[in-house]
């Protein structure tokens, strides 16, 4: 800033500098015409009046008379004495010096003549020499050195103006400098406020809308980002606009988890110690299916919902839904070792039913203008609901959808047909082998 503050001081001062010379240029020039007009009216009536004067004087020394000559001499004497005259001289009608004051050789001589008549007839002339440079130069210099003091004085207040005018103008520029680089050092919420209604000030405006909506992203990245991956969450953010949260139809797996018998569990409980139960409960099963590229849709009493395959498409979806419910199952598994070790940390033991179904839902943003949910809706949604009603303690029971997308990479047991409430069809129904022992897969893999 402290660089284009001296440039452009020294542009303005550059400006400033090349104007007053061309003005002293110009003004000196109309001068110097304005004097030489002067000079050479002022010879013409100088030459007038000696050859008004000469007129009888001439004619009576042409007839040989002493004291004309005299008297002639005598008006050269006096034409001469004038500022500037440098020579003067008397011609007859023949053109024949009769008096003269000798002029020396000089540069910028000026000759002016008048013709002398008598009686209306022509009886010769006067001439008058004047020293241009003797008269013109003085007055031009004395002007000069005004005019370089004027400039001064014009070149010293641009010089201020300039300098407050820079300053002016940097100011906002070195605050709006600051503002960038906060910004970029991750202070979203840094404002500049506007001080101008120029370029500067809708550039200081552009700015703080700028940061408004980086904020706006952040809050909606925070809070988004509880319930879906950094993958989908930036799937969502840099996907185009309204893509990710317009109603679209996918085919997706859904999950249910249901702590099993809660009631039962809290009624010995005070109500800060519910809540610590259910959060520890919610964290362990949140992290494991945010692990597995899933989407918590929403907490249900003490049951979550998520989904698997949107909004970002995820073609192992089913796979990735049956695996983050194992390692659910696994991580409640070791949690409830870990609290009923002697010597352990203390706590209730808890048990979780699961139930998963694949099917065609429509994925979006659902609701009204004054709330709404990014959510699914659909039958599957409520298939997945029914066997996650039907599942025991500890296990995860899956439609015959999600049976026939991960038969080969899970362990299924068929449970025979169910009759879920609502549908006609009954429905087939497997429940997932796995080894309670090893906790969560490693984040990413199926």
């Amino acid at each position: 800033m402290r660089s284009l503050q001296f440039k452009f001081s020294a542009l303005i001062v550059s400006v400033l500098a090349i104007a007053c010379t061309a003005l002293a240029l110009v003004a000196t020039q109309h001068e110097r015409r304005a004097l030489e007009a002067e000079v050479h009216e002022r010879a013409e009536a100088l030459a007038r009046s000696l050859a008004g004067a000469a007129e009888e004087p001439l004619l009576g020394a042409e007839q040989g008379s002493y004291d004309d000559e005299l008297v002639l001499e005598r008006l050269i004497q006096e034409a001469g004495a004038g500022d500037g005259v440098v020579g003067v001289r008397l011609l007859d009608r023949d053109g024949a010096l009769v008096a003269s004051l000798d002029t020396p050789p000089i540069e910028g001589l000026l000759t002016v003549g008048a013709p002398i008549q008598y009686s209306g007839v022509r009886v010769g002339e006067a001439q008058v020499d004047l020293d241009l440079h003797a008269l013109i130069d003085p007055v031009v210099r004395s002007n000069t050195r005004h005019l370089a003091g004027i400039a001064a004085i014009v070149l010293l207040l641009g010089v201020v103006a300039g300098t407050i005018f820079v300053a002016l103008l940097s100011g906002p520029l070195r605050r709006l400098r600051v503002g960038v680089e906060r910004l970029r050092d991750g202070d979203l919420a840094v404002r500049v406020p506007p001080t101008s209604r120029d370029e500067v000030g809708e550039l200081t405006r552009a700015f703080n809308e700028m940061g408004d909506a980086l904020l706006q992203k952040q809050r909606i990245q925070t809070a988004f980002g509880r319930y879906v991956n950094d993958y989908v969450l930036n799937q969502l953010l840099e996907g185009p606009d309204g893509e990710a949260l317009a109603g679209m139809e996918r085919e997706v797996t859904i999950l249910f988890a249901d702590v099993r018998g809660f009631t039962h569990l809290s009624e010995g409980l005070k109500a800060p110690a519910v809540v610590a139960l259910l959060k520890e409960v919610f964290q362990l099963a949140t992290d494991r299916i945010l692990e597995r590229g899933g989407t918590i849709d929403k907490f249900i009493g003490d049951s979550v919902m998520a989904y698997f395959g949107a909004p970002v498409h995820q073609p192992d979806h089913a796979l990735r839904a049956v695996s983050a419910a194992v390692d659910v199952l696994r991580n409640i598994e070791a949690r409830n070792r870990l609290v009923c070790a002697p010597g352990g940390p203390g706590g209730l033991p808890v048990q979780i039913g699961i139930g998963i179904h694949t099917g065609l839902v429509v994925v979006g943003d659902v609701g009204s203008d004054r709330r709404s949910d990014f959510t699914v809706v659909g039958d599957a949604v409520n298939v997945a609901h029914r066997l996650e009603k039907l599942a025991r303690p500890g296990q995860i029971l899956v439609s015959e959808a999600v049976q026939r997308s991960v038969r080969g990479a899970k362990r299924l047991r068929f449970e025979g047909e169910r009759q879920l409430s609502g549908r006609e069809e009954p429905v087939h129904v497997y429940s997932v082998e796995f080894d309670a022992g090893p906790l969560a897969a490693p984040p990413g893999s199926p």
